[in-house]
């Protein structure tokens, strides 16, 4: 009966030591890891039974029964393998073709003993018992228990390995890897004795000490990781409790939110309320596209991302329209901070303008001085926010450290803040070299100085300057405006605005090249008049010393120039003036004119004198230029016997290598010659 009672103590051992984790009254134990460990001890103590039986039965001599409860034993033998193999893995959190091949064959041999244990109902394969109830032990029997010793060394090694290669990178599990190592070489021990003293207690022994060791040294080290978790959870959750109270208490919308999911975790009822749900409750857990329409929740989401960038709190002004249709406009401040999970989360708090009004404390001592102060802020908010309209850029400097805040404009003209950071001057000479266009650099780098524009500032009261920066991928100058000034009411603040003046400077420009195209013509005119003989209508000296250049610059650029030049003089002009006055003198010389100029149609005319002409003959003109100057000989004759204005000519053309002054001069010793026989023919008067 010693055989029995060994088993009898091993049950009532484990029942007291795991009676919570095989009972589990209370669910503390519905993790899968306490799951398969409780199968396991299920499993042990089936076979404490079954090996109890046994040896109850073989006290008493029944042999039928004996080989039917050492058949059971055998399959019990088996589910033990199993169970311990796949356990001991999933415990350990192991994987890999190794774990999963000790798995397999655990699984084969367990498959094969039971086997075995049916087929030798009918063919003694494992044992037999004979009529004397002797229990016989046979060769199959001897090979899987060399098996089961096998496998128990092999996963004992596999956990040493893991033990040894894994000390010095991990704490925790180092208690596990040294106890499944104890507990397979335990087994491996006990069962290696009993193939050689079948009759001894042995294997139920090396469970019961198997099971002890890991209750010892790993199931209350679970138990009490499991406690300190408890403990924690709880902590958890009065803090939770404590920030939910505090966010509920909180004035205006407060919330807080996980980025990446867009999923809030907890808000007060003004925000639940906003959101148009009856409690927080209903709020948790949702995200901003179960709550708001796509444009809105699209909006809140590159919020988040701007202050998931932002080591500052992001902090800006918006228009709102409730879940009533209501247009609300707040000051919303988020800023990103890490929980206790280590997760980095949004915090946010959104205000109601009217809820912000900053009043000065001593000049609200009274209920009535306050909401008077109260109303004076809102004006003034309502004042800047019109006065920031149309500005791209507000930048607000605190003079005394050069830290400031960049604020932007939205579309409806709403100010929202950017950025913020230090040595606002140094950062403008650095961002320069990207942000103006080449050009107005130096000028830029001058006025921004921080000595040069405050003292603009403080000669004109504020400052402004309009200068190119570059826009778009191909960088084309765009212009804008920059507007300085100090706060009214305090020294140290510096404002600087710019905004768009790119239409403006396009506008500017259109006017200046129509004021340049309107002198251009003007000045063409008064040249052209300069340029005029005003009693006959041809071009006078000055106009025929331009021509003079412009030819000489022809010769000298060309081999071969072909032009002539005619020298006309009206004859007996000075008789005209003395015997009928100037007037007659005057159209006596048009009226010269008027012949040389329908005879060279095609030539300029000059009035290069008070009664002297100079034509530059090219192109027809010189082709025919001696039928032209037929011409002139005959209107001469038919004046000589008719009576009309005589006109002398000379002529002469350019030679190679000869300048348009010698060709004057040759054309001017021609027409004397002509002058003086015409006066011959006429007589001298």
């Amino acid at each position: 009966m010693y055989y029995a009672a060994i088993d009898l103590l091993a049950i009532l051992v484990l029942v007291l030591e795991n009676l919570n984790i095989l009972i589990d009254r209370n669910k503390s134990f519905e993790e899968t890891t306490w799951k398969v460990y409780r199968r396991f001890l299920f499993a042990v103590l089936a076979y404490y039974i079954i090996d109890g039986s046994w040896g109850i039965i073989e006290y008493y001599k029944l042999p039928l029964a004996l080989f039917a409860v050492t058949t059971v034993y055998f399959a019990v033998m088996a589910m033990g393998i199993v169970l311990w193999t796949a356990g001991v893995f999933f415990f350990l959190h192991a994987k890999g073709r190794f774990v999963r091949g000790l798995k397999q064959t655990g699984l084969v041999v367990a498959t094969a003993l039971t086997a075995s244990a049916v087929l030798n109902i009918f063919v003694p394969v494992l044992f037999t018992v004979d009529s004397a109830c002797v229990y016989e032990a046979l060769p199959l029997r001897y090979i899987f228990l060399g098996l089961q010793i096998a496998i128990l060394v092999a996963v004992s090694g596999y956990c040493f390995a893991l033990y040894v290669r894994n000390r010095e990178q991990e704490t925790e599990g180092h208690q596990r890897y040294r106890t499944v190592v104890l507990f397979g070489l335990i087994m491996a021990l006990f069962l290696t004795i009993q193939l050689w003293f079948p009759y001894l207690p042995l294997y139920a022994i090396a469970y019961m000490l198997g099971t002890c060791l890991v209750k010892a040294y790993v199931i209350d080290d679970e138990k009490e990781k499991y406690r300190q978790e408890v403990k924690e959870s709880l902590k958890v959750v009065e803090l939770k409790n404590t920030i939910t109270s505090l966010i509920d208490n909180m004035p205006g919308l407060t919330f807080t939110k996980e980025p990446e999911t867009s999923m809030f975790l907890a808000c007060n009822q003004a925000f639940a309320e906003y959101a148009g749900k009856n409690s927080p409750e209903e709020v948790i857990g949702l995200t901003d596209a179960d709550l708001f329409d796509e444009e809105m929740a699209k909006r809140y989401g590159e919020d988040d991302m701007m202050v998931m960038s932002m080591d500052e709190p992001y902090v800006f002004i918006e228009d709102i329209t409730d879940a009533e249709g209501n247009k609300r406009q707040f000051q919303t401040t988020k800023y990103k901070y890490t929980d206790i999970f280590g997760r980095v989360c949004i915090l946010g708090m959104a205000n109601e303008m009217m809820d912000i009004a900053q009043v000065r404390r001593e000049f609200a001592s009274t209920k009535e001085e306050y909401e008077k102060a109260k109303e004076t802020a809102i004006v003034y908010n309502h004042i800047a926010q019109a006065l920031s309209y149309g500005y791209d850029e507000l930048f607000y400097v605190y003079l005394d450290t050069e830290d400031y805040v960049n604020y932007g404009t939205d579309d409806n003209g709403m100010i929202y803040e950017k950025r913020r950071g230090t040595d606002f001057f140094p950062e403008c000479q650095i961002e320069v070299n990207t942000l103006v266009c080449e050009e107005d650099r130096d000028m830029f780098r001058k006025v921004i100085e921080r000595e040069t524009l405050l003292g603009q500032i403080n000669a004109k009261k504020a400052f402004e300057i309009t200068y190119r920066v570059p826009k778009g991928e191909n960088g084309d100058p765009f212009f804008v405006r920059m507007r300085a000034t100090i706060a009214p009411d305090d020294d140290n603040i510096l404002i600087i605005g710019i905004n768009d003046a790119d239409e403006e400077m396009k506008a500017v420009r259109a006017q200046e090249l129509l004021r340049e195209a309107d002198l251009a013509r003007r000045l063409s005119a008064a040249q052209r008049q300069a340029n005029i003989d005003s009693m006959t209508g041809v071009r006078n000296k000055r106009a025929y010393l331009e021509a003079e250049e412009r030819l000489e610059f022809t010769v000298k650029e060309t081999e071969d120039p072909k032009f002539a030049i005619s020298i006309i003089d009206i004859n007996d002009l000075k008789y005209i003036n003395d015997e009928f006055g100037h007037q007659a003198g005057d159209q006596y010389i048009r009226e010269a004119c008027r012949v040389v100029c329908t005879t060279f149609k095609r030539s300029p005319v000059f009035r290069v004198g008070g009664d002297e002409f100079c034509v530059i003959s090219q192109g027809d003109d010189y082709e025919n230029i001696k039928v032209l100057l037929q011409k002139i000989e005959d209107h001469n004759t038919e004046a000589l016997n008719n009576g009309g204005v005589v006109i002398a000519c000379g002529t002469a053309f350019n030679n190679k290598g000869e300048s348009v002054s010698d060709v004057y001069k040759r054309a001017d010793k021609i027409m004397y010659e002509n002058k003086v026989r015409l006066k011959k023919g006429r007589g001298v008067r």
